[in-house]
């Protein structure tokens, strides 16, 4: 870790290299017990569900930014990171990491390693110092509420472009913990603005809500729905399900049909209607519902 205490660390980059950090571990310990099958899972876990899935996406921002100094923090902890990870995967792919590995940055070579090769490095070590757990506390329910949000998005078939308000209910630490992630709840769930509450009454009346522990997640209906492209669907649903009760209910009054055809058919069609006209009651009560709203 020399060098990166003088670091204008984010929390962010802490979580990472926490993350990094607590793999070397379990990689190490496995590999030890010669369980190569969970050390290669580590290091792939790590590389996909952190360092890409999240660290990369959590830092563009940062990368495209104006700040200077903070674009040679957030590239000094990717290629940290990227390393490592490197070394964890070299033993299970000892050709594409060293190719990889021979486009990085070398941080002055060795007598024993000239060329700065991977396979002349040395094994990456667990370093206590690294552990920050407040920020990993902070980044996993951030990622955690980011979640929650995707998922209301998509069972409200929300775009993940539509822009939403939240609002968020905790206390105490947790309270503490969630707004430490508010950035990156607001530009990786696209979120314009939350509003931070203790009080349960003052959660509006229309909302889809998602749970984490002791914090609660509301997004108003409002924002989700799109009420012009409803009403738009429902209409063209009700002309369906209309067409639907006439043209079997029509089969059903004619007499030709219902004297020749087996019960079971007409059965069938019987059962039809009723779907449909209890489809159509459904859609036709969401319509005057919507209707209000635009």
């Amino acid at each position: 870790s020399k060098g990166i205490g003088s670091l204008a660390l984010q929390d962010e980059d802490k979580w990472i290299l926490a993350r990094v950090n607590d793999a070397v571990r379990e990689a190490t310990a496995n590999m030890e017990r010669f369980e190569l099958s969970l050390a290669a899972q580590k290091a792939y876990e790590l590389i996909w569900n952190e360092y890409c899935d999240w660290y990369i996406e959590l830092v563009k921002g940062r990368l495209y930014g104006g700040d200077e100094g903070d674009k040679k923090v957030v590239r000094y902890v990717l290629v940290r990171a990227l390393k490592d990870m490197l070394k964890l995967l070299h033993p299970f792919m000892p050709f594409i990491t060293e190719e990889i590995w021979s486009f990085l940055p070398k941080n002055g070579t060795t007598k024993d390693n000239p060329e700065g090769f991977l396979i002349k490095e040395s094994w990456p070590v667990y370093d206590s110092a690294l552990t920050y757990e407040n920020e990993v506390k902070k980044l996993e329910l951030a990622m955690e509420a980011i979640r929650s949000i995707r998922n209301i998005r998509a069972e409200a078939e929300a775009a993940p472009s539509r822009k939403l308000t939240a609002i968020i209910r905790s206390s105490g630490k947790d309270m503490e913990n969630i707004k430490g992630g508010e950035r990156y709840i607001k530009s990786l769930a696209n979120i314009t603005e939350i509003s931070f509450i203790t009080d349960k009454s003052l959660v509006p009346e229309e909302v889809m809500s998602a749970v984490i522990g002791d914090v609660e997640i509301y997004i108003p209906l409002d924002d989700l729905l799109d009420y012009k492209a409803e009403f738009d669907r429902l209409q063209k649903e009700k002309a369906r399900l209309t067409g639907e009760v006439q043209r079997v209910g029509g089969k059903l009054a004619n007499e030709g049909f219902v004297s020749k055809a087996p019960e079971k058919v007409i059965n069938d069609e019987r059962e039809k209607l009723a779907k449909y006209e209890d489809m159509l009651v459904k859609v036709t009560e969401r319509l005057a519902l919507v209707e209000k709203k635009l």
